[in-house]
């Protein structure tokens, strides 16, 4: 390159060589430095996403929040229970109907996919059917999360095979004689053991079919994929009952897992200076009112990851490049199918359609009668846009915590880096709370508010369709928007409701593993 010199002796380029230096510039400055330019991890934002970090978006709506009263009365109607709803558990049947396992036709392996919640156990009810042996289930490396925990490293596997062992015979590894059959050998060929063609909630009749007579010639049968691969119609109500056996009173979490739940639970419930902030009380009403939530507190699972806020095609507030940065990420990951993206964010937004964000969540929770007293965990792994995006739900609720927060690195040990594990240290403190509220529907959702219905626990479901359309109007005043979300979610807080033809048990619970007291 030849280069110009200046009145002083200084060297220089010209115009035309600039233009080019730039443009070489643009073409190896995302090379050398990757993580300026979105989208990276799933769960991860874009660098420049974060320089422009999201300012709240409803400051009509979260000034007044921040300076909301509520009564003592409204305080004592938010925590407490739910009253008895005329329903009981009902897994167990009549001991003549209940039926010991016979001699097994065969040994079925099944591969599941899927996060924590997705890893459902409707296999049991399939070996049940089939009267074979169930090998315990192989999880699959979780392709978003990374994760390779296995079965047994996630849930008590002698207490799985204890509570079910007169429904099911349950073994840890195959016998020596079927060793061949691993999850290696089917991924290298077609094999006649493996059944891929299982459609999606398969009948009895279809299993009896097409896997029983594999079993009977070879002893052995592969179910992969195996998700959402029977029917929740049209089975002996034996077989129902035996999912809901499995669901709620068989899967329980290694004992490490529950102690490190217990141990948040316990600093939840009684933090350090709780004895020494009740010593210093007076009779003031703002002190009644905080009593009316002591030793209690709320979870909220914030699904907000880069994956949601993606496939929404809805608008969060951080300008321009992370609509760049989310589009991107949209066409590399889906290529085109995400249909909703032809719809405007309004429109989504008034169809119920965006998840709700960290502020808007907040301000949920601070209309309901939560204030900054109010101690509340958060469920979550990373949220999109990290902690600038989390800092208006902190700024409404300051005691806000989560397993960090609560325990030491040293305690988290066993857990850290694993997000089935993280995911059932959730669940559980999710399953102690006085309340539970998920931000968006999603399995972990689905999850709890079936099992908390189950035990009649309280649990808030947030009206996407109403709050959509609250938050899309920027002229409410407050107070109407707080009388429109509690009217909206009076029958939302974890009163029962029924399955219907089609929906899984594992969302509705009642009446298949519920009877009317």
């Amino acid at each position: 390159m030849k280069l110009h010199k200046d009145y002083y002796g200084y060297y220089y380029p010209n115009q035309s060589q600039r233009a080019a230096l730039a443009g070489l510039l643009v073409v190896l400055f995302p090379a050398f430095f990757p993580n300026l330019f979105g989208p990276l991890g799933r769960a991860s934002p874009s660098f420049f996403s974060e320089w422009n970090a999201p300012k709240a978006r409803h400051l009509h709506l979260l000034n007044p929040a921040l300076l909301s009263q509520s009564s003592v009365e409204q305080q004592s109607k938010l925590w407490s229970p739910l009253p008895n709803q005329g329903w009981k558990h009902c897994l167990e049947e009549p001991k003549s109907l209940s039926l010991t396992p016979k001699g097994s036709t065969g040994y079925i392996q099944v591969f599941l996919d899927g996060g924590l919640n997705q890893q459902k156990m409707g296999v049991v009810a399939v070996a049940k059917i089939l009267n074979a042996t169930l090998v315990v289930p192989h999880l699959e490396v979780n392709p978003v999360w990374q994760d390779s925990s296995s079965f047994e490293e996630i849930f008590d596997l002698d207490h799985f095979i204890e509570v079910l062992r007169d429904e099911v015979s349950i073994v840890k590894d195959l016998p020596s004689e079927f060793s061949w059959s691993t999850r290696e050998y089917y991924a290298t060929g077609i094999r006649i053991t493996r059944i891929k063609t299982a459609p999606v909630h398969a009948s009895s009749d279809w299993y009896l079919e097409n896997v029983l007579p594999i079993l009977q010639r070879y002893g052995v049968a592969a179910i992969s994929p195996f998700s959402h691969r029977l029917t929740f119609e049209n089975l002996p109500k034996n077989i129902q009952r035996l999912r809901c056996k499995v669901n709620f009173k068989a899967l329980a979490f290694v004992p490490h897992i529950r102690e490190l739940g217990e141990t948040l639970v316990n600093r939840l419930r009684y933090p350090p200076n709780r004895n020494q902030d009740a010593a210093s009380d007076s009779q003031d009403g703002t002190n009644q009112i905080e009593k009316q939530g002591a030793g209690k507190f709320v979870v909220l699972h914030l699904r907000f990851d880069k994956d949601m806020a993606a496939h929404s095609a809805c608008d969060f507030g951080g300008g321009k490049a992370e609509k760049l940065a989310l589009a991107k990420y949209r066409q590399v990951i889906w290529q085109g199918r995400v249909l909703k993206s032809q719809f405007t964010d309004e429109e989504l937004r008034n169809q119920g359609r965006c998840p709700l964000t960290p502020e808007e969540i907040g301000l949920l929770l601070a209309a309901l009668g939560f204030n900054n007293s109010t101690r509340l965990y958060l469920a979550s792994h990373k949220v999109y846009g990290g902690e600038a995006r989390i800092s208006t739900l902190r700024r409404l609720f300051p005691l806000m915590e989560d397993k960090k927060s609560l325990a030491s690195a040293e305690e988290r040990a066993k857990v850290e880096g694993k997000a089935s594990l993280l995911a059932a240290v959730d669940y559980y403190v999710s399953m102690q709370s006085d309340i539970f509220i998920s931000a968006s529907p999603g399995n972990m959702h689905n999850a709890l508010v079936s099992h908390r219905a189950y035990m009649n626990l309280k649990t808030i479901r947030p009206s996407m369709s109403l709050l959509g359309k609250l938050f899309v109007n920027k002229s409410m005043e407050w107070s109407e928007f707080q009388h429109a979300v509690l009217d909206g979610h009076k029958s939302r807080q974890g009163q029962i409701r029924l399955r219907k033809e089609k929906q899984s048990i594992y969302t509705y619970p009642a009446p298949d593993c519920m009877c009317q007291a």
